[in-house]
């Protein structure tokens, strides 16, 4: 999930950012989650002090605090968010080097030009955030990305993996993966079964429907915190 916070006091500059970002998107299947907010004092005020973003298209010229001070303010706590002006002059590039912004946009923003800033810095975010999975299997270890996995399941003294293109088997104490798979964004639906919940499109009270279609059963003492920890992890809320 690539996370995008737009702070713009002009509504239609806001809406059309908005849109853009939609259809990029769309075009391009990435999964992003976008976050507009008028001023900066808006954005100080929800996030707390805390950065939940990839992405930052700060406008330079808001009210009582403009886009470069709000980008001080964000770089006292968090350093390497990426951090992109929206400007209509290019007067800035001092304090720009200042907070380690990206770069610059001019307004009126050109959609091919924000296109591909968001594929590199998507790609960026994606290959820093790559974590794996490691598990052996007789002689042979295996690495799969944490992103790239559906769910695991116990049968019997070992452990099925499904990931988006592959299946692995081997033998191993299901609970001794509880640990690890729960910390990466997992979550037990019933005894011996794990789901990732970034593959989880939809859920009800028996069962989830994940990304790629497949069907999976959801114990009646586990749905209620499943769909808080499901609501919680799209609002970008699990730690």
């Amino acid at each position: 999930m690539f996370r995008i916070a737009i702070c713009e006091d002009e509504k239609a500059q806001r809406e059309y950012l908005e849109q853009l970002i939609t259809k990029w998107q769309e075009c391009f299947t990435n999964k992003v989650s976008a976050k507009s907010f008028v001023s900066a004092e808006q954005f100080l005020f929800e996030t707390e002090g805390k950065t939940p973003y990839d992405l930052l298209l700060l406008d330079i010229q808001m009210g009582q605090m403009n886009g470069v001070e709000l980008a001080r303010k964000v770089r006292e706590q968090d350093e390497k968010v990426s951090i992109v002006f929206l400007t209509g002059i290019r007067d800035y590039a001092i304090e720009g080097y200042e907070v380690g912004a990206v770069r610059y946009l001019l307004k009126p923003v050109k959609e091919g030009e924000l296109f591909a800033l968001l594929d590199n810095l998507s790609k960026s975010a994606k290959e820093q955030k790559e974590d794996y999975f490691l598990f052996q299997n007789g002689a042979v270890i295996n690495r799969v990305p944490f992103s790239e996995i559906l769910y695991a399941e116990a049968d019997g003294h070992y452990v099925c993996l499904k990931s988006t293109d592959k299946e692995w088997k081997w033998k191993v104490n299901f609970s001794s993966l509880s640990e690890e798979l729960e910390a990466k964004g997992f979550f037990l639906l019933r005894r011996g079964l794990y789901v990732n919940l970034a593959k989880v499109e939809q859920i009800g009270k028996s069962e989830c429907v994940l990304e790629n279609g497949e069907v999976l059963p959801v114990s009646k003492s586990r749905y209620k915190e499943l769909n808080e920890r499901f609501i919680a992890f799209y609002k970008g809320m699990t730690e």
